[in-house]
């Protein structure tokens, strides 16, 4: 018996099962679907092409379109789908769901499967894809070839209020269809438009006021800093963070994933060398801190925020980030609210800190021995030309490995905002430049991606979704994974083969295979008119940017030695 004989349905059924689907799934905001061509995925991929309300994006290779989804989800704030087709497909979703999960980042996965018929029973292109998220989805939804139109419907809905609330994450569906897929005439699958939204989640954790005003009490009097790690951009605890601060009169450490470098007033005390003047041992430390975001970039300062005495953790879920496991109070709720009612419950009882100016009399000496370097790093060149150039409000894709570091170490403050994205979640060098690709989709503007040689490697051909983008492409080539040259690997005498991994590709030949412009710089090069001038083309490009790893490295280091060798430390 053939799966069509098996069946007792016909296309235009799956087909409506689709739009039911695609259409419970609007109810908390899903507006645009990444599809990867597939033939049993049919239903899924025409009901999103027909959808009057959803943007359609369509990527080949399965797990470039998932982290293109990843960056739709993180530049919109709301869920975005991705359709693919049975077998292998939606395995290649996986290294981006991950990053979903870790990052909380809305991904709704639906994978198109065989019927029950075909499972177990070596046909072609079936195996068990049910669990391939388990562990990383949160939630989980099997569709089953039989299913009503108002199941397929209220497993949308169900979906998409897992994957917002209450941690925002991938959920994953996988959805059965027996043939025929294909309707023998094609109206007989008309354009459909969405029904009124029907799920509605609450609003996030309100902070306990009665704590706040305790905590409130115990920071008069003491010497005091707030760290502020990795935020979404445009999160409102940006600006939260900056108002208390100046309510207490105290410097707030800024990773330059917290959004906090740009955009802020110029009288902030906002520090951003902190990962150089924080490598030295007896850098002073306050009598509190307290913590917002997730994990700083640098190890260093995450050390330091664990050696402080008294740490208040502003968290806004169960699942707070404290790696060190150091926190001495966790406070729950959402952080913007938090800081805010804690600002106000410092500034009705008229409280203040300790005047405390030890790390800021740090930072300033730590930018001057910088910019006194006889040859500086090659990057500090590209980051600063990035913030010097780059016009307001352009999102700028952070890549993993040296790439974020980098910003860490030179990113410096701007008055106008650069909201800056990275793949924090797990922290991969795969998948950046979709990801980036997906950013500029989902913020509608020309964006800079920063991405090591080893990251465009990995993620090459995803240079294929540059061509009709304003996707600026730089890429920092220092001939390898030059950030283990800083870890006790570089010793090794398999140092080049087992870790350096040169990946040997000519960029330009690179980007002429997708038609790209490419343009090759050093520090020595004008870059802010060559950012700028890739920029206004409207449309992608390569920048190559040739880094001497040695000379780099040697730089960082004089530079870091500066800071702790005869460094005036202590607790004043």
């Amino acid at each position: 018996m053939t799966e069509r004989e098996a069946a007792g349905g016909t296309a235009e059924a799956a087909y409506a099962r689709a739009v039911a689907l695609l259409d419970g799934l609007g109810a908390t905001g899903l507006e645009a679907i990444v599809v990867s061509p597939g033939s049993r995925s049919t239903p899924l991929a025409l009901a999103a092409a027909r959808g009057t309300a959803l943007r359609v994006h369509v990527i080949a290779d399965e797990r470039s379109a998932a982290f293109f989804a990843l960056g739709l989800a993180r530049a919109t704030g709301r869920p975005t789908g991705l359709v693919a087709t049975s077998g292998s497909a939606p395995a290649h979703w996986l290294p981006a769901a991950v990053e979903a999960c870790e990052d909380r980042q809305p991904l709704v996965l639906i994978s198109a499967d065989r019927p029950a018929e075909l499972l177990g029973c070596g046909a072609n292109q079936a195996t068990d894809q049910g669990s391939l998220f388990a562990a990383h989805a949160r939630a989980r939804f099997t569709l089953h070839a039989e299913a009503t139109i108002g199941h397929a419907h209220d497993v949308g809905r169900r979906a998409a209020a897992a994957c917002m609330w209450p941690q925002p994450g991938p959920v994953h569906i996988n959805a059965a269809f027996r043939e025929p897929l294909v309707a023998a005439d094609p109206a007989s699958c008309p354009a459909w438009s969405p029904g009124r939204a029907g799920v509605h989640a609450p609003e996030r954790m309100t902070p306990d006021l009665a704590a706040l005003g305790t905590i409130a009490a115990s920071l008069a009097g003491r010497r005091g800093a707030i760290l502020a790690g990795r935020l979404a951009p445009g999160d409102p605890a940006a600006a939260a963070i900056v108002a208390l601060a100046r309510t207490l009169d105290c410097a707030v450490l800024a990773d330059p994933l917290s959004g906090l470098r740009a955009g802020q007033p110029a009288d902030a005390r906002i520090l951003c060398a902190a990962d150089a003047f924080l490598r030295d041992p007896a850098a002073p430390r306050p009598d509190w801190l307290i913590r917002v975001g997730q994990p700083p970039v640098s190890r260093f300062v995450e050390q330091w925020a664990a050696r402080c005495p008294d740490t208040v953790l502003l968290a806004g879920s169960t699942d707070w980030a404290d790696p060190l496991r150091a926190a001495g109070t966790v406070l729950l709720g959402e952080p913007a609210a938090s800081l805010s009612a804690l600002a106000a419950a410092v500034s009705r009882a008229g409280l203040r800190a300790a005047a405390w100016d030890a790390l800021d009399r740090r930072e300033v000496a730590a930018l001057e021995a910088l910019r006194a370097l006889p040859t500086p790093p090659a990057e500090a060149a590209l980051v600063q030309a990035i913030a010097a150039a780059a016009p307001p409000e352009t999102p700028v894709f952070v890549a993993n490995s040296l790439v974020v570091r980098d910003f860490d170490s030179f990113l410096p403050r701007r008055a106008a905002p650069l909201p800056l994205y990275a793949n924090r979640g797990v922290s991969g060098i795969d998948g950046n430049i979709s990801t980036a690709a997906g950013v500029a989709a989902g913020c509608g503007r020309a964006t800079i991606a920063v991405v090591g040689d080893l990251a465009l490697f990995h993620d090459l051909n995803a240079l294929s979704l540059c061509r009709d983008r304003p996707l600026v492409v730089i890429v920092v080539n220092n001939g390898g994974g030059a950030i283990f040259g800083q870890l006790p690997q570089a010793g090794l005498p398999e140092f080049d083969a087992l870790w350096l991994t040169p990946p040997g590709i000519d960029i330009g030949r690179a980007a002429a295979l997708f038609e790209l412009p490419h343009v090759r710089l050093d520090a020595a090069a004008d870059l802010e008119t060559a950012i700028l001038s890739a920029l206004a083309t409207g449309r992608g490009a390569v920048l190559e940017f040739v880094v001497q790893r040695a000379d780099s490295h040697a730089g960082r280091l004089a530079w870091w030695n500066s800071q702790t060798c005869g460094s005036k430390a202590g607790r004043s």
